[in-house]
């Protein structure tokens, strides 16, 4: 049976506690909302990243909401299937990361024509009726990498896109932002490839490079929409000494991307801060459960991160846990 909304629950457990004079300790006043989390894939790096700061995050609701979180495989069928059976099980909130917006979206919109409340993130879906988003502009994220690259690049820098996860507003966004900035800046660079690959894997993303390094020889710039693509790039070519000035740029901030910048060996990234992603997801369920919000837009901060800044947030993951001083020690005494 479809829960009663928790306030009215709880107000009409106090009422009668008042009128009864008597100490209630029953379900009622121990009930709480329940939210879902829906991840993309909870195998990629990053999304393991966003799962372990909701969980953190989920402590502060604790009297308010129970969190669960659901894996969706990079499958839009099976996240799809998800919300239906949140729908069906009655949840209070879903807090959804889509693996195709498109596809996603009649999904939501059903939660909220359920009486659900709806919230989408990384990427959040724009167009659904009275469902609310928290989200970077992932146009923004590509924004500031192309520019960078515009000034970084060679002279007639032989250059490549790789891409994934199509029909997601992220990676769309940040691909576009490549096409429209850098390649309107640079009208001397040579784009030798664009690809969007369907699999989102270390796997993937190598032999992707792999084939471009034996299609194409030396390659000067590597744009990426996300720090596990271009990681695993120049994993294909870090003992290749033709690729010593390769630059290379992703998006996402990971631990390991950090490092990699330190190292030299990746050129920037565009951080993504999980924790921010996930307090501020948390506090929207918080106020359209409690009905302080109808509905919420939230937009959250580009960061843009390169060797000159890099320790700054090197030491923001050691504070966090998310690296030890001790891999952030080895890699500073390398880079010296």
């Amino acid at each position: 049976m479809k829960k009663m909304r928790k306030g009215l629950a709880l107000a009409l457990a106090s009422a009668m506690t008042l009128s009864m004079g008597l100490g209630m300790t029953g379900s009622a006043e121990d009930e709480k909302y329940e939210v879902a989390l829906i991840v993309r894939n909870a195998g990629d790096s990053f999304v393991a990243r966003i799962m372990d700061s909701f969980e953190a995050e989920a402590k502060n609701y604790e009297d308010l909401f129970t969190l669960e979180i659901l894996d969706a495989q990079a499958d839009s069928d099976k996240q799809n299937n998800l919300i239906e059976t949140c729908i069906t099980k009655g949840y209070d909130c879903i807090i959804v990361q889509p693996n195709d917006g498109n596809l996603q979206l009649p999904y939501c919109q059903q939660a909220l024509d359920a009486g659900i409340k709806v919230i989408t993130t990384n990427a959040g879906i724009r167009e659904l009726e009275g469902g609310s988003w928290v989200d970077a502009d992932p146009y923004e994220q590509g924004k500031v990498l192309a520019e960078l690259a515009a000034e970084q690049a060679p002279e007639n820098a032989r250059t490549v896109f790789m891409s994934c996860n199509p029909g997601n507003l992220h990676t769309e966004s940040r691909l576009q932002a490549y096409n429209d900035i850098y390649l309107e800046e640079r009208s001397d660079v040579e784009l030798l490839a664009e690809k969007i690959t369907d699999r989102e894997d270390q796997a993937t993303f190598m032999a992707t490079m792999e084939d471009w390094v034996q299609s194409y020889g030396d390659i000067d710039v590597v744009l990426t929409i996300g720090d596990a693509l271009a990681l695993s790039a120049y994993e294909v070519v870090k003992d290749n000494p033709d690729y010593d000035d390769t630059l290379f740029y992703g998006v996402d901030g990971l631990p390991e991307a950090l490092l990699a910048i330190k190292q030299g060996h990746i050129t920037a990234t565009v951080m993504q801060d999980t924790d921010e992603m996930a307090q501020l997801n948390l506090d929207a369920a918080a106020k359209l459960l409690t009905g302080e919000e109808e509905v919420i837009e939230a937009t959250m901060e580009a960061i843009l991160i390169t060797e000159e800044n890099v320790d700054e947030y090197l030491d923001l993951y050691v504070e966090k846990g998310a690296l030890t001083q001790e891999q952030v020690d080895e890699v500073r005494a390398e880079a010296e």
